[in-house]
């Protein structure tokens, strides 16, 4: 269910997250294409499902960087299975040069969790951008629970200005490209439309009558209008998505709740 990358150096490894459901297999991946150590850790963003293991890891000599709010929510979680950073930055962008390879790190909002990075080795064409989308899927719950569905968008619209031919999105079994990505964006353009006009057609005062609702029960009230827009935007969406995306059927109701309120509020 979960997904990462490596990347061997002329001295070592540099590795991005250690998901806690790896574990040990982890390591062992690593070992099977090169005996050299872990010398550098960078966390994508501070969620224990991608750094739960990163215990397991952990020496003096080890760098682990992340972004400083990155770091900053760790310190508050205070989990001795996920060691705090030690090399932090602030800002939108810190580029490394670790052994002449180029690994450029990029905060351009909290599409997924304030400190959430996009990863990019230009040289090999690849781009980690964890929980940014699932490959061939619908997105999880709540796209992927983000706090801020206009930096989600956003980011879709990001990532398509790299340079890259893999993208790791950090779950699943599965790999992506820009076709990838592209696909994601369109589906989200679809979940917006059908939101908005379900909005526009949906009356609340009908929806909370159709349910029983008394009027000086305004929070009912809001709750069954956005189910009643829900059910109107799942019938607007394409059917193709069925095909096209797997998970579709399961998510797309959480989904469109989530764009929904966005496009309501936002």
């Amino acid at each position: 269910m979960v997904n990462t990358m490596f990347l061997v150096t002329r001295k070592g490894v540099v590795l991005v997250d250690a998901p806690l459901d790896l574990g040990e297999t982890l390591l062992a991946g690593i070992e099977e294409v090169t005996p050299k150590p872990i010398t550098h850790l960078i966390y994508s963003h501070a969620h224990a499902d991608h750094i739960g293991a990163a215990h397991l890891l952990a020496r003096d000599n080890l760098k682990i960087i992340s972004h400083e709010l990155t770091g900053r929510f760790m310190q508050e979680a205070h989990d001795d299975k996920r060691p705090l950073p030690n090399e932090t930055f602030t800002g939108r962008r810190n580029e490394l040069n670790i052994d002449g390879q180029r690994i450029i790190l990029e905060y351009t909002g909290d599409w997924h969790q304030p400190g959430n990075l996009f990863i990019h080795l230009p040289e090999q064409k690849v781009l980690t951008a964890i929980d940014s989308f699932t490959v061939r899927n619908a997105p999880f719950f709540r796209l992927l629970f983000t706090p801020r569905v206009p930096a989600y968008f956003g980011a879709m619209d990001q990532m398509l200005d790299y340079d890259f031919e893999t993208v790791v999105s950090g779950h699943m079994a599965l790999f992506g490209t820009p076709e990838d990505v592209q696909t994601n964006r369109e589906y989200l353009h679809d979940l917006r439309t059908a939101a908005t006009e379900a909005l526009r057609e949906v009356d609340m005062r009908e929806a909370a009558a159709a349910a029983g609702v008394p009027e000086n029960n305004q929070q009912a009230r809001l709750k069954v209008w956005i189910d009643a827009v829900v059910a109107r935007a799942t019938e607007l969406m394409p059917a193709s998505w069925d095909k096209r995306l797997g998970g579709n059927d399961i998510f797309l109701p959480d989904n469109l709740n989530t764009v929904a309120w966005s496009v309501f509020m936002d």
